[in-house]
């Protein structure tokens, strides 16, 4: 069962996509709870950035999101991260770590302009076993001026639904388009609240 799956009451009033400063983001795993208690958000997702070659001790950053579980005990705190699809289909993570937290999802970010390639790396990408979602839907055909049939999302949304996996609807970026959503929700797709904050001014109540 996909961890999302015991939270899914929290899919739209928590926060599933933050970043701190082991990687881009501003503020501290702690810094992060703390204004999350201020606002009321009930659950926290730190869904930080990897690489197969990681820059930073994965470890600690686990052990922080350990030591916050203790000291923010009304918050649900998960730990994750958004793994980059690779040309070769796969994701730019080691497995060791990919299993190991609660929430991976999985985002483009480079990648070849190749729209053939990317609905076939889509597809591979929504199969593995370990995803939760994907992030920013949409910002790389956004980027390179492609687009999806409706037929074409509609396998993508099958393919969604069959493994567990969310649509996030990233507030950073404004997507993904509305159309998609729709299309999405009309298919029995889950929708999950993704901010993706990178510091503590980045996160809203979920009415905001």
């Amino acid at each position: 069962m996909k961890t999302w799956r015991r939270y899914e009451e929290y899919l739209l009033t928590g926060e599933w996509h933050v970043h701190t400063n082991y990687t881009d983001g501003r503020n501290s795993v702690f810094e992060i709870c703390e204004r999350a208690r201020e606002l009321g958000i009930p659950l926290l997702a730190f869904t930080e950035h990897v690489r197969r070659e990681l820059t930073y001790d994965f470890n600690d950053f686990l052990s922080d999101i350990d030591r916050a579980r203790g000291e923010f005990p009304e918050l649900i705190i998960l730990s994750g991260v958004e793994a980059k699809v690779l040309p070769d289909c796969g994701l730019d993570v080691e497995d060791e770590v990919i299993k190991q937290v609660d929430y991976p999802i999985f985002a483009f970010h480079s990648f070849p302009r190749n729209k053939e390639l990317y609905v076939r790396c889509l597809k591979k990408a929504i199969k593995n076993r370990y995803v939760n979602a994907w992030a920013h839907p949409g910002l790389f055909l956004r980027k390179t001026g492609f687009s999806l049939t409706v037929d074409e999302l509609e396998e993508i949304f099958n393919l969604m639904r069959k493994h567990d996996v969310l649509l996030e609807i990233n507030r950073r970026y404004g997507l993904p388009e509305k159309e998609w959503a729709n299309i999405a929700s009309e298919m029995g797709v889950k929708i999950v609240r993704g901010g993706d904050v990178h510091r503590v001014e980045d996160l809203k109540r979920s009415r905001e």
